[in-house]
């Protein structure tokens, strides 16, 4: 009977033995393939090829990886990650097959939008309509774009996400700088506002009153063209969060 329990006890220590070792080798199996070196960058996963996009343009990554095999296809088009655009020097034919192809079908992904190019500006700041469906939208960055565009800067208010307005121009001369400025502090949800109305041009603001119930929630401002002190303290009164002021 003393023979037949040891008998037992050592079955029961043998099988508990081989159960430990093939849970072993299945541990150190996970861990040989969740340490296996990656050898291409298809083997990354969706979550850091994401990660990844966040640093380029979106024409670099439509025209370096949507081509390259239906995965990466996919992850452009059925994404819903937030974008950036920067449309820069470009043909017009150029530019109409960009607007086509990325601009129309992703504009309610756009976070960032650059535009220094003379046949965006004319496309996209034209209408109320395009300039509407860019509720992603949190920077816009206008380089050397025709002053005519700026009367428009009032679509901009129906914009949920807008924190961030850089206008930047040498040949902006005579504009009505008053009306630009009004426009701009009428913007909901700007925090962040860089400005020069042509390098040698003064700031002209003799028709836009001392805030006294209309403030803005801009906290930096930069303003590049020269400003004399009673015109700063018009634009100050309507900025009393103002945490930076950079002037020349």
């Amino acid at each position: 009977m003393e023979r037949l329990k040891r008998q037992r006890k050592i079955s029961t220590e043998d099988s508990d033995d081989m159960k430990r070792k093939q849970f072993h080798s299945e541990s150190q199996s996970d861990v040989n393939l969740s340490t296996k070196p990656l050898k291409y960058f298809e083997d990354l996963s969706n979550e850091i090829i994401y990660e990844i996009f966040e640093y380029f343009d979106i024409q670099y990554i439509y025209e370096t990886f949507s081509n390259l095999n239906q995965r990466f296809a996919n992850l452009i088009i059925n994404s819903n990650l937030p974008i950036k655009i920067n449309i820069s020097s470009m043909s017009k034919p150029n530019f109409e097959r960009y607007y086509k192809d990325i601009i129309i079908p992703y504009r309610q992904r756009i976070k960032s939008l650059r535009i220094t190019n003379i046949f965006a500006a004319d496309i996209i700041l034209t209408s109320q309509d395009n300039i509407s469906k860019l509720t992603r939208l949190e920077t816009l960055i206008l380089t050397n774009v025709s002053s005519s565009y700026l009367r428009n800067l009032r679509y901009l208010i129906n914009l949920p996400k807008l924190s961030s307005l850089t206008i930047i121009s040498d040949a902006y001369s005579n504009i009505d700088q008053a009306e630009v400025y009004q426009q701009i502090f009428q913007l909901p949800f700007l925090k962040y506002f860089n400005v020069l109305f042509g390098r040698f041009s003064t700031v002209i603001v003799s028709s836009l009153p001392v805030a006294t119930n209309r403030y803005s929630l801009i906290e930096h401002l930069v303003i590049k063209n020269y400003i004399e002190l009673d015109t700063l303290y018009v634009i100050l009164s309507y900025v009393p969060q103002i945490r930076h002021l950079s002037i020349p």
